[in-house]
């Protein structure tokens, strides 16, 4: 097999930077993904941190197929450091920080730098599609409301300040940066064990005069993947509360943060409900519950919410039902609301099923009578 190389660095127009840890069932998938892009003129700057299975000879095997991939090793520390590690070596004139389990649309880098050049933009969002490892794919909306985009191709944050943060979600796996942007800005990594793009996403679109988006689904996301950082969430507790935190502290410097605060607070009363939500034991759930109740929310400006700082109503409702109620409480008032919407649905549904079939008993009707008027 002839080997592919970039000769000249200049030619490079974006640098796949991929942070991997024990992904050894996952990463030969993964650079396929990478290496069957139809933009060409990329690096892949892969950066072991500390695996301790076949990540890096997995790798090494690709790199003799690809001199367009690039491994560096390094002890394990976390995602962010390896992420920042990859950032100080790129060449390209874009980046994309793209995780070791998950998979993208063939164009997805083609599409998204064409976007970037078309608009000069400094981020590029695209939509996410979540995948199971069966073959299961499901489209969600969530890492990119387009419903919240402004009718203006780029936008920043005078044109989106109450809703700047919730447009897309702070994974950063779907998003495109110009790179000079990232320096110019000395945007990093926080360098924890989850949630180390929280800041990073958040200060980028903070800080970016040229943001575009891409209504399309190029990047899906593994959902089953019990080692990953959420899937693991319980072994760091605190790490989303001190993401956000940390994001509060920084945006709390700039000139123009009172145009975003509304925005900030949805962005981090959702992540503090997702950070509970996905605990995978009930005495983690239960320590960081607490914490949020006896200084977290505070700390984080969610005590001081009205109804016109959020986004919904149930946002408020269950912030207040926060500092007032135990975790098991809060746990059986959420299960009884569920519930009672499960029953609701199934009402509704009930209703739709008896309204077509009566459509359908005289749309048949109808058939009957054409077919009879056709003989005569």
């Amino acid at each position: 097999m002839k080997k592919k190389s970039m000769k000249n660095s200049k030619a490079i127009k974006v640098s796949v930077i991929i942070p991997v840890y024990n992904a050894g069932n996952y990463i030969s998938q993964m650079l396929e993904s990478v290496l069957g892009q139809s933009m060409q003129e990329i690096e892949i700057i892969c950066v072991n941190d500390g695996s301790a299975d076949d990540s890096g000879e997995i790798i090494r095997s690709f790199m003799s197929r690809d001199s367009r991939i690039t491994l560096l090793e390094q002890p394990n520390i976390n995602a962010g450091a390896a992420r920042n590690r990859g950032l100080s070596q790129a060449k390209g004139k874009y980046v994309v920080f793209w995780d070791a389990d998950d998979k993208f649309d063939r164009k997805a880098l083609e599409i998204m730098c064409r976007k970037m050049q078309k608009t000069q933009a400094d981020i590029c969002v695209c939509g996410v599609c979540e995948f199971m490892g069966d073959g299961k794919v499901y489209e969600t909306e969530g890492y990119l409301k387009m419903g919240l985009i402004p009718d203006k191709d780029p936008f920043n944050k005078f044109d989106l300040c109450d809703s700047i943060f919730n447009f897309g979600s702070n994974m950063v796996w779907n998003k495109m940066f110009r790179r000079k942007f990232l320096a110019e800005h000395h945007l990093c990594f926080q360098e924890i064990r989850q949630a180390n793009d929280t800041a990073f996403v958040m200060k980028a679109v903070y800080g970016a005069e040229r943001i575009t988006c891409v209504d399309r689904y190029l990047a899906y996301h593994r959902m089953d993947n019990a080692d990953s950082l959420t899937g693991r969430s319980s072994e760091t507790v605190f790490c989303p509360y001190e993401s956000y935190l940390f994001t509060l502290e920084e945006l709390e410097k700039e000139p123009e943060f009172s145009l975003v605060k509304r925005s900030f607070r949805n962005k981090a009363a959702m992540g503090m409900f997702r950070a509970l939500n996905i605990q995978t034991s009930f005495n983690c759930y239960e320590v960081l519950y607490d914490f949020l109740q006896r200084e977290g929310l505070e700390r984080l400006g969610l005590t001081e919410c009205g109804r016109e700082d959020m986004e919904e109503e149930w946002m408020l409702a269950d912030l207040e039902r926060m500092q007032m109620m135990s975790a098991e409480e809060f746990l059986l008032c959420k299960a009884n609301e569920r519930r009672m919407d499960r029953d609701r649905l199934k009402y509704t549904l009930q209703r739709v099923r008896r309204r077509l079939s009566v459509l359908l008993a005289v749309n048949q009707k109808l058939k009957q009578i054409k077919g009879f008027a056709g003989r005569r």
